[in-house]
C-alpha cells in the first residue's frame, strides 16, 4: 500500500528538520533559559492532582466522601468552568461548597471544550445529577436570547473567549434566579454562612457578592483612570471571580456588558482577565457585597479558621491547594 500524503509530508526533511528545531529549542528553554522551574512545578502539580484523585477514591470507599444528591433543576444554580486537567480539583471544589446547601442547588459544569465521557462520569460519581453545559448548545441559547446587532459584541466575546461561556451562558436557565460562580480552585472548609445567606436573597438586588482580591487584576489591562475613563464607570479593584454570587443576568445587565465590550478596545476584549474586568466593572456599576475577611485569597498569611479560600493559580499558591487546602479539608496529606 502506497504511503498516504500526510504520511510523506510529515516525514518530509521540512517537517523533520521543523520538529528538530523545535525540540532544540524546548530544550534550550528547559536547560538554559529558566524552563526547567516551569517543568518541575508541572510535574509537581501532576503529581498532586493524581494524589487528590486517587483520595477521593479513598474516601469514596471508606463512607468518608459520600455522593451529594442536588436537584436537576433549582433556583440557584452553582456554575464552573472546568476542563479534563482540572476534574479532580473541580469535584473537591464543589464537595467542599455542596455539602453545606442542602440539596438546594444544582451543580452545573460549562466544558472548555475538553471534557470527555469519562469525565462526565467521574463528576456524576459524586454527583449523580450534575448538569453539564457543551458550547455547541449554548451556543443556541446565546444566540437566541442575545439576537441582533445590540448585542454583537457580547455574542462575540461568547464565542471567542475562555470564559465567555462562564460569563453569558449562566445566565439562560429559565428556573434558576441566582448564580454562584464557582473556580475549581477554590475550597471552603466550614459553613460559608455569607454565601448561603446571600444566595437566598440575591434576586432582590442587582448587587455581586465575591471575595476581596488584594492583587490588582484590573492594572494587569491598563490603568484604573484610563479603564473608568472609556468605560464610564467605576470600576471594583478588589473584585475577585473565583466565588461570585450574581443574581441572574436580565437585559439591564446584558446590555451594560455590550456597552463595556464596545468600550473596550481589541486588546482588552481579548486579554485573559477580560471577563475579570467585566466583573469587577458589574460590581462597580450594581453593587459589591465584599465577603468578610473569613473568606480569603490563598496567601502565606492564610488563618487557620478561614471559611473559604480561592488558591489562585500561580507556582507559590496553586501547590498549597493540595499540600494545605485537602490537608484542612479532610486530614489527609500528600
Amino acid at each position: 500500500m502506497e504511503p498516504s500524503n500526510t504520511m510523506k509530508t510529515t516525514d518530509s526533511p521540512q517537517n523533520l528538520l521543523q520538529t528538530i528545531r523545535k525540540q532544540l529549542g524546548y530544550a534550550k528553554y528547559v536547560l538554559l533559559d529558566g524552563g526547567h522551574q516551569e517543568v518541575r512545578y508541572k510535574l509537581r502539580l501532576k503529581r498532586l492532582n493524581s494524589w487528590a484523585g486517587n483520595l477521593l477514591d479513598q474516601l469514596a470507599s471508606e463512607g468518608v466522601l459520600n455522593p451529594i444528591d442536588t436537584p436537576v433543576e433549582s433556583e440557584i444554580e452553582v456554575h464552573m468552568l472546568c476542563g479534563h486537567s482540572h476534574i479532580t480539583m473541580g469535584i473537591w471544589s464543589l464537595w467542599s461548597l455542596l455539602r453545606w446547601t442542602d440539596g438546594k442547588m444544582t451543580p452545573v459544569i460549562h466544558s472548555d471544550g475538553s471534557i470527555t465521557p469519562e469525565d462526565v462520569l467521574r463528576f456524576r460519581q459524586f454527583f449523580p445529577n450534575i448538569q453539564f453545559i457543551w458550547h455547541e448548545d449554548a451556543q443556541k441559547w446565546v444566540d437566541q436570547r442575545l439576537a441582533g446587532n445590540e448585542f454583537a459584541f457580547l455574542r462575540s466575546f461568547f464565542a471567542t473567549n475562555l470564559f465567555g461561556s462562564r460569563l453569558v451562558a449562566s445566565h439562560m436557565s429559565e428556573r434558576a434566579k441566582v448564580v454562584v460562580a464557582l473556580d475549581s480552585d477554590v475550597l471552603f472548609f466550614d459553613r460559608p454562612t455569607e454565601v448561603l445567606e446571600q444566595c437566598l436573597v440575591a434576586h432582590e438586588s442587582p448587587a455581586l457578592t465575591s471575595f476581596r482580591d488584594e492583587f490588582d487584576w484590573v492594572s494587569v489591562l491598563a490603568p484604573v483612570k484610563e479603564f473608568e475613563a472609556r468605560c464610564g464607570t467605576h470600576i471594583e479593584c478588589g473584585f475577585n471571580c473565583g466565588m461570585v454570587v450574581i443574581p441572574k443576568f436580565g437585559d439591564e445587565q446584558f446590555q451594560f456588558l455590550e456597552r463595556m465590550l464596545r468600550a473596550y478596545t481589541p486588546e482588552w476584549r481579548d486579554h485573559y482577565f477580560a471577563e475579570q474586568t467585566l466583573m469587577a466593572l458589574m460590581a462597580g456599576e450594581f453593587g459589591w457585597n465584599e465577603l468578610p475577611p473569613s473568606y480569603q485569597m490563598g496567601l502565606a498569611t492564610n488563618s487557620s479558621d478561614a471559611i473559604g479560600i480561592h488558591y489562585v493559580s500561580n507556582q507559590a499558591v496553586r501547590p498549597r491547594f493540595f499540600s494545605e487546602g485537602l490537608a484542612q479539608l479532610v486530614g489527609r496529606r500528600p
